[in-house]
């Protein structure tokens, strides 16, 4: 499995959430203090404010890493990706969800602006995607996205969590996307599980 999210991920249409307090303490309820805890402070460059991170860690990150974790834990091999790259007119929105399309399918031409939003690809666009192109074709041949010209993209594990994340200046291998989230969301679902 290869699977990953942008760096503000969330289900399209559904604007992170007003007061996010009640929310969490309405989801999380016995362990909502440590919920709340990662998401106070300032806003994020990549990731927004708390409330757009904890959007994305619950639509689409912390659910892909629980998919993952799944997969590993029945002996599958499996890779995580996060995309960074907010393409030139973007960068106050950031990376939002299917952002990463075009760079996949190489369909720049078809990227629609928004009103007031002119939403231009450079020369750096053009080598990520090319890059991205390079492992998914790998990943479609092989069940495995290396190859020897591109940097080594480690398999995820339940201990390391290792990701490619796609970056402006390329992809650089990391661990443990956001775990401290991840692990207080995977905790809130077993508990909800246990129901």
């Amino acid at each position: 499995m290869l699977i990953g999210n942008t760096a503000r991920d969330k289900i399209p249409g559904s604007p992170p959430p007003a007061d996010l307090e009640k929310v969490i303490r309405d989801q999380y309820g016995p362990i909502a203090e440590r919920a709340l805890a990662p998401y106070t402070g300032a806003p994020d460059t990549l990731y927004g404010t708390p409330a757009a991170q904890w959007a994305g860690d619950t639509s689409f990150r912390c659910t892909a890493v629980t998919q993952l974790l799944w997969h590993v834990a029945a002996g599958n091999p499996a890779y995580e990706y996060q995309f960074d790259r907010a393409a030139l007119g973007r960068e106050l929105v950031g990376a939002r969800h299917a952002t990463d399309m075009p760079y996949v399918f190489g369909t720049f031409e078809f990227v629609v602006s928004l009103p007031g939003q002119t939403v231009a690809f450079n020369d750096v666009d053009r080598t990520i995607s090319s890059v991205i192109q390079q492992y998914w074709t790998n990943f479609a041949k092989t069940g495995d996205p290396n190859d020897s010209k591109l940097p080594a993209w480690r398999k995820f594990d339940s201990a390391s969590r290792a990701y490619m994340e796609f970056t402006d200046a390329g992809p650089v291998s990391n661990e443990g996307l956001r775990r401290s989230y991840c692990d207080l969301f995977i905790e809130n679902t077993k508990r909800i599980g246990q129901k």
